[in-house]
């Protein structure tokens, strides 16, 4: 008798425990959708379901602060945006990369709006095609520019058939003449690649990694009280930038962006 008196005493407990519960839920309202998204540990708007849509894509430059710089600043914007670097690639040897296989992957499953490229400082060297044994020296610089200027029109031209707007970035500025040199040979061959593609612009990024007077962005000093603080835009190779180099010179991208006649994935 007792024991049946105890079970019973129990399920009404267990009964108003649930029915009190259920009423707590009923009183409490739903907690709101995430209204934020983190990018490299900073706090940004959710962009909307319907946002533009970027994809970045590009060598070390992209996988090192600049890459990030530009991350940042389209989630500023609450656009969608994806991000993929990969050091020491380019177009010339897709044996040991494959932008085109690569780029394919990532417009598939993102489909972005707009991609911006960033290729060209690691392509001064032979051209190799899916056929490792037909190769061209870069010391044969005829038939080097030719199969550059085709190849490089040729991505071009890939990306802009399943992306409405492509942007590409030319090389930066660098510290040594030869390494100089060599990018300028690149530059001259991409900018006359892409004449006549109508989705497809072209930024020639010298001026962006360079001072006022031309010659290449390495360190500013600014004052700090009776002494100068020296801040490097660039590591000690001369070539790739520190954090506050992709910033400055990522402030001067989008700058640069937002005077392109782009459309669905404008920059404000």
């Amino acid at each position: 008798m007792l024991a049946r008196l105890i079970l019973l005493l129990s399920i009404v407990t267990l009964v108003s425990v649930g029915s009190s519960a259920d009423a707590l839920r009923r009183r409490t309202p739903p907690r709101p959708a995430a209204a934020t998204v983190y990018v490299a540990g900073e706090t940004f708007p959710m962009p909307a379901p319907d946002a533009p849509r970027v994809l970045l894509i590009g060598d070390s430059n992209f996988f090192g602060p600049l890459g990030h710089t530009l991350r940042r600043a389209f989630a500023q914007r609450a656009y969608h945006v994806k991000i993929r670097g990969k050091p020491s690639s380019g177009l010339a040897r897709p044996e040991f990369f494959d932008w085109f296989a690569e780029s394919e992957r990532l417009i598939s499953e993102f489909h972005p709006d707009l991609v911006v490229v960033m290729l060209g400082a690691n392509d001064v060297q032979r051209i190799t095609w899916p056929q490792l044994d037909d190769r061209i020296q870069w010391k044969n610089e005829v038939p080097w520019r030719r199969a550059y200027e085709g190849r490089y029109r040729e991505f071009a031209r890939f990306l802009s058939a399943r992306v409405p707007e492509v942007v590409m970035l030319s090389p930066t500025n660098r510290g040594w003449r030869i390494a100089r040199e060599a990018v300028t040979r690149v530059r001259e061959l991409q900018e006359r690649a892409v004449r006549g593609l109508s989705n497809v612009h072209w930024i020639d990024m010298f001026p962006l990694s360079s001072n006022a007077d031309g010659s290449w962005l390495s360190f500013v000093d600014l004052p700090d009280g009776k002494h100068k603080k020296r801040i490097w835009y660039r590591r000690p190779d001369r070539i790739h930038l520190t954090k506050e180099g992709g910033k400055l010179v990522g402030s001067r991208v989008m700058e640069s962006l937002s005077k392109l006649d782009l459309h669905r994935a404008r920059v404000r």
